[in-house]
């Protein structure tokens, strides 16, 4: 392969993984707009969901703006990141899917909500180490730290639901 075959080869799967990484943002933004939708009769839970997609369509925005950068980025996409985006991708498709047709239990959706943002924590960290350019590797971390912040508001949020089922367990043990 000669070297602008392996440069646009390069760029080419760049500018995927950042299109994928901005899908996976859209798909996580539909999902807790769902969400939000789905459990409106529960008013703290539809917040926690609504305000959350709305961060989501923000680093939709971050990627799209790495995308523009592109030309003038420097980093590498291993494969396995690559992989790792299109995997997650796909999951948040058939599970979208799924919720669309049968409504998941609050505790079940928060749950799945952290396992998700865990993973995509974990792809926005690694994906940081491969920025040579200072500030898209601040722009990794800043999502993964975001993510980390959706994870402590569901795992609160998850504690909360967690709480009067337990309290309703001692009671019932009690008897």
């Amino acid at each position: 392969m000669t070297a602008d075959m392996t440069d646009m080869s390069d760029i080419t799967s760049k500018k995927v993984f950042l299109e994928v990484c901005m899908g996976i943002e859209m798909l996580c933004a539909d999902l807790y707009h769902i969400y939000s939708e789905i459990y409106e009769d529960i008013p703290e839970a539809s917040r926690l969901w609504k305000k959350t997609a709305l961060e989501e369509e923000n680093h939709q925005m971050q990627f799209g703006l790495a995308l523009r950068l592109l030309s003038g980025s420097e980093f590498e996409v291993p494969k396995e990141s690559l992989k790792r985006a299109h995997s997650i991708q796909y999951k948040l498709l058939e599970l979208i899917n799924h919720v669309k047709g049968t409504k998941p239990e609050l505790l079940t959706a928060v749950s799945k909500a952290v396992e998700m943002e865990e993973k995509l924590a974990d792809l926005h960290v690694n994906a940081a180490l491969h920025f040579k350019e200072e500030s898209m590797r601040k722009l990794f971390k800043s999502l993964s730290k975001a993510d980390h912040c959706h994870i402590a508001d569901l795992q609160r949020y998850r504690t909360i639901l967690y709480l009067p089922q337990c309290e309703m367990d001692e009671v019932m043990n009690d008897d």
